[in-house]
């Protein structure tokens, strides 16, 4: 019997190798098993379920980042731009358009309440109703306008959360896949 047969039919260069690395690596080794002898009784069997555990951790990350990739959709869609974030905007271009027309028709009353006013005797009291009345739609389309403003705001904020949850879905998907890759 030769000496590579000792050996499981290895390379002797790889034997040596290996040998040359245990002798160089000696007093970590020794460290390492200063370490394991202190261990409680019951610590190797906790070590021995680390497999499971780290199957268990990459499983979650990875549904994590499943659940984070689908909360994103939902507030901004695939494409960045559907979702919540399509809907606030959406509203947000309707009381635009309504704030215009209540504009618009506050100038009608604004203008009719003028030619109200040349009428002798009746006129002043029926235009300065009118031009009270155009004033308040006035006021509600401003405000209108405001809370435009705000839906746009919130759906652009809506927008910044959704690329951050697709980010952060990401990458807790690929942590996930690395710990159960890394268990094999």
């Amino acid at each position: 019997m030769g000496i590579e047969e000792l050996f499981g039919g290895r390379d002797l260069g790889d034997v040596k190798k290996v040998v040359g690395f245990v002798m160089e690596n000696s007093d970590d080794f020794q460290k390492v098993l200063n370490l394991v002898k202190g261990l409680p009784d019951d610590a190797l069997a906790v070590i021995g379920k680390l497999p499971e555990l780290l199957k268990a951790i990459g499983s979650g990350l990875a549904e994590a980042g499943e659940q984070a990739g689908k909360a994103a959709g939902a507030l901004v869609g695939d494409d960045g731009e559907g979702g919540a974030r399509k809907a606030l905007a959406g509203s947000a271009g309707t009381m635009n358009a309504a704030k215009d027309r209540l504009h618009d028709a506050a100038g009608l009353l604004a203008g009719l309440a003028g030619e109200l006013d040349k009428i002798p005797g009746i006129g002043d009291a029926a235009a300065k109703k009118l031009n009270d009345g155009s004033g308040q739609i006035g006021g509600v389309a401003t405000e209108i306008e405001s809370l435009a403003g705000n839906l746009q705001d919130l759906s652009g904020i809506l927008a910044t959360v959704g690329d951050a949850l697709k980010g952060l879905g990401n990458k807790l998907t690929e942590s996930g896949g690395s710990v159960q890759t890394l268990l094999g």
